[in-house]
């Protein structure tokens, strides 16, 4: 069978089909009927996927049509959806039928590929979010709106415009407008290249680069069959158009993309829902600690601290502050916030991510007030006295040790006085033990009364106390301290049922370095100072002797 050609621009010139004699009627003349194997290939190599497009559109615009991203894929496979049917159409007409359903349906089916192709990846990898409204999305359609212009105006630059029969297909004539047509739709091709890259570098999520990478092997393929099978002429062994075929791939790999983007999207639902229950506060901020997202426990965590839920500036203090300007970890960070109503213990965990290519940062801020409180009591105790709340024996001790350290590098003189109440017994055994513990209580008192910068006391046992004088270091000092404290006890005598019990002491006073440069010996002189009190009658202080 000879090819037979046809030319949109000059029919007349080239033959369709073979003139009738002149002495047959016109009418007469009788196309030949098309072949069983023209009529059933077409079934094979355009229906079969057609109907799989059709599958693919389903699919999609099943799983989620309301989002931008699917009903741009889903617009992708609707236009390689079209090219099949024209080419699944044009093959049952006649040839002079070629052009213009070429032209009008399928170059603009795929053109609009085009566009929808460069709105997806930039809307995929956010790099059109800059990008003037005039631009977004609206320019990415020109080229549809120039195809629709040339056919308008019979421009010649229309793919395909003269076709030729070869086998049983009807195959465009490969002229310098087919490969300008070819060459040029590869330009878009390497642009969508050049967005997903850029995707890949700003993503800050494995995930997200391996969609961008899985996309770029996609296009990857459409170059393949676009430069390689689109420019190989196969003279009627191949559909016309076998480019298209590499669109089956391309839809394919796009559907896959699209279930990870859309794991990925349901993994965000369920984090939101996480987000949302969580029962502690989870921030998302910017880097100056403005407000992102936060879930209810941290709304109602702001009116706790009287924030107003815009901001938690007043928050970056101290090492949050220092680890967020350096970038460091964020892992169990206490902070104390004094709320005016009271202290707020805070312990902050977080992390850094980049949102929209924007450093922010993921805060967990849990409230430990309760469990901070419990853990000072529990100090507390271990160092306090129950009764007198003054600190026990093992603070003093501590204190002791950590004061002689410093005297030793500075030299500093102290004094340590040791005191204790006379006659305590026998007002236990006249009064009773609840009239004794309040004049424990009452002791203690007097001994903050008197405590200046540095000096740290304790009740040592029983009903004796200690006190380090860091702020009295002579003599002379000691003893006004000594009067100010038996002045407090005298104006605070205790009363026991109808009568007032006034309260007195006797006191032995030991200095370093004078008398040791160690807590035993210190403790001891100023004991033995105490006892030769006792022993010579009470009421009075003593100074423990100069060494010999």
């Amino acid at each position: 069978m000879p090819h037979l050609l046809y030319n949109e621009k000059n029919p007349g010139s080239i033959p369709r089909r073979p003139t009738p004699p002149p002495d047959v009627p016109a009418e007469s003349t009788v196309i030949p009927p098309m072949s069983a194997t023209a009529a059933i290939t077409p079934i094979f190599t355009h229906f079969l996927p057609i109907m799989y497009f059709v599958l693919l559109l389903t699919d999609v615009l099943r799983r989620d049509r309301n989002r931008k991203e699917y009903l741009l894929v889903a617009g992708i496979i609707a236009c390689c959806l079209s090219m099949f049917m024209e080419e699944f159409v044009r093959h049952y007409l006649p040839i002079e039928y070629s052009p213009v359903l070429t032209a009008s349906w399928f170059g603009l089916s795929g053109i609009t590929i085009v566009g929808f192709g460069l709105h997806l990846f930039l809307s995929l990898t956010r790099s059109g979010r800059k990008l003037p409204k005039f631009v977004h999305p609206s320019l990415f359609y020109l080229p549809t709106v120039l195809l629709l212009a040339n056919l308008v105006f019979g421009d010649e630059m229309a793919s395909g415009a003269s076709f030729r029969e070869a086998g049983i297909w009807k195959w465009p004539v490969y002229n310098t407008a087919y490969y300008i047509a070819m060459f040029g739709s590869n330009v878009f091709n390497a642009l969508y290249l050049l967005i997903l890259a850029k995707g890949i570098r700003d993503a800050d999520q494995p995930e997200i680069r391996g969609i961008f990478k899985q996309l770029i092997f996609g296009v990857l393929v459409t170059v393949f069959f676009n430069l390689v099978i689109g420019t190989i002429d196969f003279n009627g062994l191949l559909p016309p158009y076998p480019y298209i075929y590499g669109t089956l791939l391309w839809c394919e790999i796009l559907r896959r993309t699209m279930k990870k983007y859309e794991f990925l999207h349901h993994v965000d639902v369920r984090f939101e829902n996480l987000f949302n229950v969580s029962p502690v506060a989870i921030l998302l901020t910017d880097m100056d600690g403005n407000v992102r997202e936060a879930n209810p426990v941290a709304k109602k965590l702001f009116e706790a601290l009287q924030l107003d839920g815009r901001t938690i500036a007043p928050l970056m203090q101290g090492d949050l502050l220092r680890r967020i300007r350096n970038r460091e970890s964020i892992r169990e960070v206490p902070l104390d916030i004094d709320t005016g109503a009271g202290r707020m213990d805070l312990l902050i965990d977080g992390d850094y991510l980049s949102l929209e290519y924007v450093p922010h940062m993921i805060l967990i801020v849990r409230d430990v007030t309760v469990e901070a409180e419990s853990r000072r009591e529990l100090a507390r105790l271990a160092y306090h006295d129950a009764l007198t709340k003054l600190p026990n024996r093992k603070f003093f001790s501590e204190e002791l040790n950590r004061a002689l350290e410093e005297a030793g590098e500075t030299g500093e003189p102290f004094a340590v006085m040791m005191f204790d109440l006379d006659l305590f017994k026998d007002v236990n055994d006249r009064y009773g033990h609840w009239t004794g513990d309040r004049a424990l209580i009452r002791a203690a008192d007097a001994v903050r009364a008197i405590l200046g910068p540095g000096d740290f006391a304790a009740r040592f046992g029983g009903d004796e106390f200690i006190i380090c004088f860091r702020s009295a270091a002579t003599e002379d000092a000691v003893r006004a301290k000594i009067g100010e404290l038996r002045k407090h006890l005298a104006e605070h005598p205790l009363d026991a049922g109808a009568e007032r019990v006034a309260l007195d002491i006797s006191i032995g006073v030991s200095f370093h370095p004078k008398h040791g440069e160690d807590s035993d010996t210190l403790l001891h002189h100023a004991d033995q100072a105490l006892y030769d009190v006792k022993r010579s009658g009470r009421g009075r202080e003593a100074f423990a002797p100069d060494p010999a």
